[in-house]
């Protein structure tokens, strides 16, 4: 199912894109209605999202063209909101996944003997639909959208032998998906899936899964986090005074070093999610659990003036001869790195990179992992990279074109060769402001934040 967005203000765009990735919702944007409407010609979306109204004449007619072209399309529309209002853009997006769950109406006809099911999870739960399917030995896939996200699950006679929803995949993404009571599914016969992650039969699936659904929805109540949890982040200030022996707890905790909402945190642990809260309500009965508004925690790179002297500064550093965004290259230790991802995703000027799909990625060892919007078209791709020596022949690849490296550790002789070579700039993070020293933290997003902001402004300074 796909969304068209339309909106004229590039960084608003980018940012509600971005949201929609993350929830798994495919979309075509741009900031011109013309585009769409020549796409839609061949593939109609399912849902239209445009603004409360064109801004300019030109803008106005243009929107009308697309609702003309579009008649029967369900709209939703954009406030007068900035791409820095994360919790708008989650509400906007809310109503998105909603508006999708209600354009497949559970009375849409099927063609005559395709086998196809359409309904509504309101009046079929997913367990009872499962067991129907099982019963009749269907193989093909399970299309579900709901208010959250849209997910599959592909069965094989009968047998639930894959599933994915939003980031989690195999019996993570099953009981997730279990614990959804509305919205909409579409079964679709197919062949029998190559991959099988599962393999447990279809009434143990569902026994231990019901249990842990219930289970899972008492603690989000017992934690204060059974709605508006994108809200709220999650905190362990001093993972070391948790106890070595609850393994579980302590894992949680060193994430926990570096706040994320309970939703992220679920995402990224490969442990069920069962497994991840009962460890949360262990540091929470301990007192170690510290939440906090996600206002707080997405720092921007600077002000309006600051923003104005990067976007300066971007545009001049940017070689000569290369299209698109600049690019400025994060090398470090693959735990740096991977701490670097994710709080550069925190930024307030981020929009996801090419890299970064619906699937955790912090163990890629080379990754374009974020644009950051300037602001007036002017980007800057952010690419990080681990620093190892097995990587070396790759250096040049990634620098080409770069408007400088910055190292989180000392750079391994293979890196410091190629800038060499290259003549590329290099900084170091740890010399960038007057605030950091060898105890730099890569997964704070506004440490990073500064670190790119410092980098930017030294290149341009030379």
């Amino acid at each position: 199912m796909v969304v068209y967005v339309l909106h004229p203000d590039l960084d608003l765009l980018a940012a509600i894109v971005g949201k929609m990735r993350a929830r798994g919702l495919e979309s075509v944007h741009a900031a011109e209605a013309e585009p769409l409407i020549e796409r839609a010609m061949k593939a109609p979306p399912q849902v239209l999202v445009i603004p409360e109204r064109g801004g300019s004449v030109d803008e106005a007619a243009e929107l009308a063209s697309l609702r003309a072209a579009l008649p029967d399309v369900p709209e939703i529309y954009i406030p007068n909101i900035d791409a820095t209002d994360d919790a708008s853009i989650a509400r906007l997006v809310d109503a998105v996944t909603s508006a999708l769950a209600a354009a497949a109406p559970p009375d849409q006809p099927s063609p005559h003997g395709s086998g196809e099911i359409r309904g509504d999870l309101a009046q079929v739960p997913l367990p009872d639909l499962l067991q129907l399917l099982s019963m009749g030995r269907k193989t093909g896939t399970l299309s579900v959208t709901t208010s959250n996200a849209a997910g599959e699950l592909r069965l094989a006679d009968g047998e639930v032998v894959d599933a994915m929803f939003r980031r989690a995949e195999g019996m993570k993404a099953v009981i997730r998906l279990l614990g959804e009571r509305e919205g909409a599914f579409h079964f679709a016969p197919g062949t029998t899936p190559p991959l099988r992650r599962i393999r447990d039969p279809i009434h143990s699936i569902l026994m231990e899964g019901t249990r842990q659904v219930d289970e899972i929805r008492l603690l989000r109540e017992r934690l204060g986090l059974s709605s508006q949890s994108h809200l709220i982040a999650l905190q362990v200030e001093d993972p070391r005074t948790v106890p070595t022996s609850d393994s579980i707890a302590s894992e949680i905790a060193d994430l926990l070093a570096t706040p994320r909402t309970l939703d992220d945190l679920l995402d990224e642990v490969p442990r069920n999610d069962l497994d991840v809260l009962e460890a949360l309500s262990r540091l929470d009965e301990q007192g170690k659990l510290r939440r906090l508004p996600m206002g707080d925690l997405r720092p921007s790179l600077a002000g309006p003036e600051g923003m104005v002297v990067l976007r300066g500064l971007a545009r001049r550093l940017r070689p000569r001869g290369f299209r698109g965004p600049g690019r400025l290259v994060l090398t470090g230790s693959a735990t740096k790195i991977r701490l670097a991802r994710q709080a550069l995703a925190r930024l307030a000027e981020a929009v996801p990179g090419s890299d970064v799909g619906g699937e955790a990625t912090t163990d890629r060892l080379v990754e374009a992992t974020a644009v950051l919007q300037l602001g007036e078209s002017i980007g800057l791709e952010i690419v990080t990279v681990v620093d190892r020596p097995d990587l070396a022949p790759l250096y040049p690849l990634v620098a080409t074109g770069a408007i400088g490296i910055v190292t989180l550790d000392r750079p391994s002789p293979a890196l410091a060769a190629m800038v060499e070579e290259l003549e590329v700039a290099l900084v170091d993070a740890r010399s960038v402001g007057e605030d950091f020293d060898a105890d730099i933290d890569p997964g704070n997003p506004a440490s990073i934040a500064a670190v790119v902001r410092g980098a930017i402004e030294g290149m341009g300074a030379t």
